[in-house]
Order: C-alpha cells, then structure tokens, then sequence
C-alpha cells in the first residue's frame, strides 16, 4: 500500500517560482497595455511623430481616387486603401459647403470624385495600436514569465547533473570525492543521502580493513608462539629418540615436558580455531585462574632458565619468595615467558649472562630479566614478539617495560597480585 509523504519540497518551490512568474507576467501585461503603451502611443510625440510620417495620407487617397475614378459614394465604401494603409483612419465626409481654411485647420483636404467633392481627415487608426499594445503587452509578460521560470528550470537541470555526475564518479571508485549538496528540497537530501551512504561505505571498508588487519597480526601472532613450542617439543622428541637421557628420571622429565609442550600447542590452536571458526554467536574467551604467583612463576622461570641454558645461554632461576596469587590466564602468560625466550636467544650476547630477578610491589610482581645486546644478533625476526607480549599482558592486566642503555637491555613484567595464600 502506497504512503502518502506529503507535498513535495521540490514541486512546492516550483509551482511557488511559477506562480511568482506568472504574477510578474501579469503584472507587466497590464502596467504597458493599460498604462504605458496607450500614454505612449498618446502623447503629443507620437502624434507628430504620426503626422509627419502619415500626414499626406489624405493626398495619397486623392490619388487612389483619380486612378480608379471612383464617385463620391464608392469612395465612401471603398476599402482597398484601408488595407494598405492599417496606421491611418481616413474620415470621410460629405461638405454641406467647402471651406478651405476650415478644412485645413483639422489636418484635411478635398477629395475630388468622379460626381462631387469630399472632405478626408487622416487620423491614426487607434484600433489597429490597440492590437499592437495587446500583443507587445503579451510577448513582454512571456517574455518575463520564461525570464524567471527557465533560469530556475536550468539550475534544477545542472544540480541533478551535478548529482549524477557525482554518482558516476563514486562508482568509478573514487571514494574520496566529496559530495557537496545545499538546500532544503528533495535533491539536497539526496545529495546528503549520497555523501552518507560515502561516508558509510568508507567506514565500512576501514572496519573490514581493521578486522583484516587484526586478523593477520593475529594469525601471525599465533604462528609466532606456535613455532617456540614446536621447536622446544622437537628437541625433546630429538633427544627421547637419540636415547641421551642418562637414566629413567631424566627421560621422565623430558617426556613430560613435551607433553606440556604439546598441551600449550593444542591450547594456542584451540584459540586459533576459537577467533577464525564462523559460528553463530562467538565462542567466549577461557577464564582466568587463580594460582600461586611463586610457584607458577618459579615454574616458568626455571623452564625459561632450562632452555637457554641449553641453547649455550648462561642463566640461573631466581629464588621466587613471597606469598600472593595471580589471576591470569595461564596460557597467556606461558606465551609471554615463550616470546622472551625466543628474543633472548636471537639478541643476547651468550658471552655474557642473563640476569633474572623477582621482587613484589605494591599490588604487582615484577619479573625483570636484564642481558647485554650481542654484536651480530640475527636479522631473522619480524618484530612480532614484542607486540604480542605487550597485548597479551594487557589481556591479563599485566604490563612491560623496557629500558636500554649502550649494550645492555632491561625488560621488566608486571602482573597485579592478590594478597594471601591460594
């Protein structure tokens, strides 16, 4: 069912400049056929401007009358000249005596016929002005009237130009193009209609870009802390396979840690799945834990400490004292101690050891590793660790800090506690 939206904006402002013009038409038709025109063609100029153009109609009628020998009465009737001559009215008379003087007073003459005399007196033909008033009259009111109507028609024409010139801009892929509309009527809100749907359309393409982008950075995020794991769980399947294990406790342990290797492998690839899967409603992020900060701490550092020692780096595990918890996603933060393993190993200098240290703040533990840059670090990185420890701490409401100076390197983790025992 079709809605009734009202009058329209844009017919209202038209039939408003039409009638405006047809006023001013009016208005113009009668002030020169009523008024000026008539004054005009009145006024003592006029006329002797008249007479001196037409003023020897009477003698030209006298020689009409001698070509065709007419008679007083065919004269009379006699038509063919008034034809010829439309500016001149040519009263004819019949004179009761002829006086010359009189008859020249008047503007006249005698008009000798074929049986007898007339008195002919030219006057202009006020009827035949009259006609002339009434159509100059009108062609000015049309004139007026277009004067006003077909300007107005013409800027309709170039703004619906101007707008289709603006859409054939926009779907050349020209986003940029701004599109500048004014006024109040229906082309104006399309006009604004348009640069909206623009705008719309340029801020829908920033947040696909924006999701790609976080997307990527993720992937290749996830990528990153995938590969520290899968390198740290081939090397102990390397040395389970090589049979280097000096006895059954030492292979326990190894077999152990690649279990836990394998376990924060599959927790990153769940995550993976978790952001990329395309589900109804988005599966909801694992919650944080509670755990003793000393112990889980204490765990990662000795871990962290383990494997650089076994990549030819020298680094002892801190005592980690204290009593507090932390609430942290356990996952996270083995990803965080991963990506400073592995930036450890590309930037340190194994000349010289790697400082680890622990020590509680007001409502934080700080875990700060201290190292001196190596000369010739490898040109193998691609700047994702940093980034990822920074968001994933910031995910646990932790930070990093990071300080240089000459040679030596200083990153400092800072995760909030919980007072009390767990």
């Amino acid at each position: 069912m079709n809605r009734w939206h009202g009058p329209s904006r844009l017919g209202l402002k038209f039939v408003a400049v039409a009638a405006v013009a047809l006023a001013a038409a009016l208005a113009l038709q009668i002030l020169l056929y009523d008024a000026a025109l008539p004054r005009f063609f009145r006024s003592a100029w006029f006329e002797a401007h008249w007479y001196d153009r037409y003023g020897d109609a009477a003698a030209d009628f006298q020689r009409h009358v001698d070509a065709r020998g007419l008679t007083m009465q065919e004269a009379l009737r006699d038509t063919a000249w008034t034809r010829q001559h439309p500016q001149v009215e040519l009263y004819l008379e019949v004179p009761e005596a002829l006086d010359t003087d009189l008859l020249a007073s008047y503007g006249g003459r005698a008009i000798a016929c074929a049986d007898g005399t007339l008195y002919a007196y030219p006057m202009p033909n006020y009827f035949y002005y009259d006609g002339a008033c009434r159509i100059l009259s009108l062609l000015c009111a049309g004139l007026c009237f277009f004067l006003i109507v077909v300007p107005y028609t013409v800027l309709l024409i170039r703004r619906i130009t101007r707008l289709s010139r603006d859409m054939q801009v926009l779907a050349g892929g020209d986003l940029e193009y701004r599109v500048v509309s004014k006024g109040r009527d229906e082309l104006a809100d399309l006009g604004r209609s348009i640069e909206e749907m623009r705008l719309a359309v340029l801020e829908q393409m920033a947040r696909e870009t924006g999701a790609i982008r976080a997307n990527s950075q993720l992937i290749t995020s996830l990528s990153h802390d995938l590969r520290t794991p899968l390198t740290k769980l081939m090397g102990y399947l390397e040395i389970l396979r090589l049979g280097t294990c000096r006895d059954e406790a030492e292979r326990a342990v190894y077999l152990q840690k690649a279990w836990d290797k394998a376990l924060q492998m599959r927790a990153l690839s769940d995550e993976m799945f978790r952001h990329f899967q395309v589900e109804a409603a988005p599966a909801p992020e694992a919650a944080r834990e509670v755990v003793s900060g000393p112990v889980f701490l204490g765990q990662l550092l000795a871990e962290l400490c383990f494997d650089l020692s076994d990549a030819g780096f020298q680094a002892e595990p801190p005592v980690v004292e204290g009593e507090y918890r932390l609430s942290v996603r356990t996952e996270d933060i083995c990803r965080v101690f991963d990506n400073l393993c592995a930036n450890l190993k590309k930037y340190a200098d194994p000349a010289c050891p790697i400082r680890l240290s622990v020590r509680e703040e007001a409502g934080r533990v700080a875990v700060i590793l201290e190292n001196r840059i190596a000369r010739t670090p490898r040109l193998d990185s691609r700047g994702i660790g940093l980034p990822t420890v920074r968001a994933l701490l910031e995910r646990n409401g932790g930070q990093m800090e990071i300080s240089h100076c000459a040679e030596a390197y200083r990153t400092t983790i800072r995760l909030p506690t919980e007072a009390g025992s767990p």
